[in-house]
Parts: structure tokens; sequence; C-alpha cells
């Protein structure tokens, strides 16, 4: 395992080699307040373009007879075949292992000049499953992989006044300066359905939720009241994500329940944050008392087998701090997040954990950027056979997340490559994706890469450490 992480890295110090002989000193010259600015997700991206639309809508009497409904969306197809041999629950998934048709559609209404809506749905069907059906697919996998058809983004958006804006609806909420890990980022649930094969920024599942941010000069003040309690997607039990089997032996069949838990307004969850944007850096403050992003067993103290139990979601509380400072070609991050009431599998008390994370972007080769990010989660009154099964979990748990893209002919081609490893000398496992995009023509793209599973210490990334895989998709947008 050490060997094949060698070759990673020396595969991203290559990379950084090939092109450093191109740095050139004034590259990122205005950088200190553009890069702080697209990493304040929650100051700049609420309302973009409301002050726009309000100019245009006064200046121009052809704009007041424009159509209020907007309609856009992507057309793709999407495969992947393992070149492993491999099987989970007896069914062999080496091969063409996707076969994914997918239609995204978002609507977008003015509804007068300082409030809109938008509507945004995603929906596939996976011809695999019909073309493999002698593989007996169990009815979670074929519910979860088959088909879909979900309601993402549901909400409005407005001002009430120059200095309060108010958005209500599902929608997706980002915390923190990290592009690789979660520290501080707790308000949205992932779909962890394939893990590996997706940046988090296209795995964040949209809640419903009423948010309302206050402006007062350099600062952003968010208040919000979450009301739907949505958990993440995981894998189904014994589907190839998920060998249940080789993770937890003597597991039950079918495997435990996972509970989701119920919408009222005696479970609600409730978060702020205050964002300062300066010449240079910009400095986040949160709190929040949220579901947990991972389930834990109830009521069970290290029991096998595992037998009359279910699987829940703890809420959590959590007080946390980010920052970046932009320095020359340099973006320096760093991410501290305190939680409380985390639940684990092999003990009944909950722990309270420190989450450090320190990273930084390096955009001093043209055209390219290279990022590293590294996080300690520390488990305050850790218990040993929380080591063991069915935790898993050190007193200090470390991962690492080296990342190199680098663009080509004015950003029509685009190559990028991510190593995510677990452990201080990464003897955990993780995985590594490569992959390049391509626009063939407006409006159309492809995109083509590889996913290596690296096996590891941890039993769920040894048993998973078969599922290496190439990818590939193209996709329409109108």
């Amino acid at each position: 395992m050490i060997n094949k992480v060698s070759l990673y890295v020396l595969f991203f110090l290559t990379c950084s080699n090939v092109y450093a002989q191109n740095i050139v000193e004034d590259d990122l010259g205005g950088f200190e307040v553009e890069a702080v600015q697209e990493k304040t997700v929650e100051v700049s991206d609420d309302l973009a373009g409301f002050g726009e639309e309000e100019v245009s809508l006064e200046s121009s009497t052809e704009n007041k007879e424009e159509n209020i409904f907007s309609l856009s969306g992507n057309l793709a197809f999407k495969t992947s075949a393992g070149y492993k041999k491999h099987k989970v629950d007896g069914i062999e998934y080496s091969g063409i292992n996707q076969a994914q048709t997918s239609l995204s559609l978002q609507l977008d209404s003015k509804l007068s000049e300082k409030w809109k809506m938008r509507i945004s749905t995603n929906m596939f069907y996976d011809a695999i499953y019909d073309l493999y059906s002698h593989n007996n697919y169990s009815s979670d996998i074929k519910d979860d992989y088959k088909t879909q058809i979900r309601i993402d983004d549901a909400y409005v958006q407005g001002k009430i006044n120059s200095n309060i804006d108010l958005k209500i609806g599902r929608q997706i909420v980002v915390w923190g300066k990290s592009d690789s890990l979660r520290v501080t980022d707790v308000i949205n649930p992932l779909d962890n359905r394939l893990p590996g094969m997706t940046d988090i920024e296209d795995l964040r599942l949209s809640v419903g939720m009423a948010k309302l941010d206050y402006y007062f000069g350099k600062w952003n003040f968010s208040f919000i009241a979450i009301g739907e309690n949505r958990i993440m997607i995981e894998a189904p039990p014994r589907s190839e994500f998920f060998p249940v089997d080789e993770i937890f032996p003597s597991a039950p069949n079918p495997f435990l329940e996972l509970k989701t838990p119920s919408n009222s307004l005696n479970n609600m969850q409730y978060a702020m944050a205050a964002n300062g944007v300066f010449s240079g850096w910009d400095l986040s403050f949160y709190a929040a008392h949220v579901l947990d992003q991972k389930w834990n067993f109830d009521n069970v103290q290290g029991s096998v087998p595992l037998i009359g139990i279910t699987r829940v979601v703890n809420k959590i509380n959590m007080l946390g701090t980010a920052i970046n400072i932009a320095t020359g070609s340099w973006l320096l991050k760093s991410e501290i997040a305190f939680l409380s009431g985390v639940g684990y599998n092999s003990t009944a008390d909950e722990k309270n954990r420190l989450d450090v994370l320190f990273g930084f972007d390096y955009m001093g080769i043209k055209d390219a950027v290279a990022s590293f990010e590294v996080v300690n989660r520390h488990i305050f009154n850790h218990e040993n056979q929380m080591k063991n099964q069915s935790d898993y979990v050190d007193k200090n748990e470390m991962q690492t997340a080296l990342r190199f893209t680098k663009s080509y002919s004015n950003d029509t081609l685009n190559t990028s490559a991510l190593l995510s490893m677990f452990g201080s000398n990464w003897e955990n496992g993780g995985f590594t994706r490569i992959w390049v995009e391509y626009e063939i023509m407006d409006a159309v793209s492809a995109n083509l890469g590889v996913v290596d599973y690296i096996g590891g210490d941890r039993p769920f990334m040894e048993a998973n450490k078969e599922n290496d895989r190439i990818f590939a998709d193209i996709t329409y947008s109108f």
C-alpha cells in the first residue's frame, strides 16, 4: 500500500515541477481581494446579480417585458467499468457497472425586483440493472442506483430591506474554507452512494430551512432555522461500496435499519454564522445544533452480533471558526471545530471532539492550482474498545488531501488529480482520482477519469480496495 501511495505522491510532485518554470511573480496581481471573495460563499453568492437586475429594470423598458421564467439544465450519459474482479454478496462488479442517463432541470423565476424563486430537480435511469437483471440485485440497491427523481433546491429568496435578506426553502449553505475535507461544514448532509467519485461540492444535499442574513459593514450575520431533518444518503448495505459482512462480521440480514429523525417543531436544528471579509483575508465564526454527518448504533456497548438494534443519527453541538489569508501566490486556510454529543458504536457515552484543519492553495503556476489540506480529529475520553469493532477509530484520526489542477487552451481542457488518505502515516487507506474535462463544443463537454481505492488498516477501506474503476460521461447543457 505504501508503494502505491508513494507513486501517487511522486505524480503530484512531478506535476508541480513540470510547470514550475512558468511561475510569474505578477500573475496573481490583485489576488488578495479576488481569492477571498471566491472563498466567501455565504456573502457573495446568495443574492448575486440582484443589484444589476434592479438597475436594468429601471433603465430599460424592454426588460420590463422580459419573461420572468427561465429554464436551464443538462442531459448527461455516464458510464464506468471496474477493472478488478471482485464480488459483493455474490454479485460480480467488474466490467461495465454503470449506464446512467440523467436529466437535471432548474427553473428560475423573478417574482419582483427584489424577490426570486428557484426549483431544481435531478432524475436518472441506469439501464445496467435491467441489462444485468440476472444478478438478482436487492430492492435496496435498485431503489438507490437504478432510478431517481429528486427535488434539490426549492426556495424563495429576496431582500427585506437594504441590510436584510431572507431565503426560505430547500437550499445549500456552505461553511468553512476547505475544498476537500469537512470540518465546520456541518449544515448539509452528503450523498455517499459512490464515495471517491465526486467532489464534496457536488455531493451536498439541499435541506429545508429559513435563512436570514444581516449585512453590517464588512460583516454578514446569518441566522438559520432548519425544519427538515434530512440525513446522508449511504451506499445500500451489501452493495459494492458497503460490504457489511466484511466490515461487521456476523451482521444480520437485512442489515440494521437506519432511522430518519422526524420533522417537528421540537426536533428542529439551528445555526448561526458571522462572516467578515477584509483586504487580503476573511474570518468566520460558527455555532450550530444540527444532525451529525455519520450514524451510530443505538443502545449498544460493543455487543456482537448486532441484534435487536438500529442505526441513528445524533444531534451534535458545534462551535467553530475558519480563516483565509491571501499572500502573494498563496492562500492559507484553517478551520477549527469543537463538537459535543458525538455518538459512537462501542460506548454508551457521547464524546466531545476537536477537529483542526490547516491547508494552503498555491497559484504561482500559470493556469494551475496545487492544494494541500490536513485535518486531525481528536476524541476526548477515548476508550480502548473504540479502536476495534465496531467503531474502528483512534484517539486522533488524521486525513490528508492533495489536489492539483491544470487548465489548457483557455479552460477548454482541464486536468485534475486528488489524493485523499487516512491515518498519520496514511496507513488507514484512502483513494486517488485522476480526471480530464474537455469542452467539445459550446454546451457539450466530456469527462474521463480513473479512481483507485487504496486499502489499509481500516476494514471499510480494505473492503473497498478492489472497487477501482474507469469512468466517463458526456453532458449537454442548455
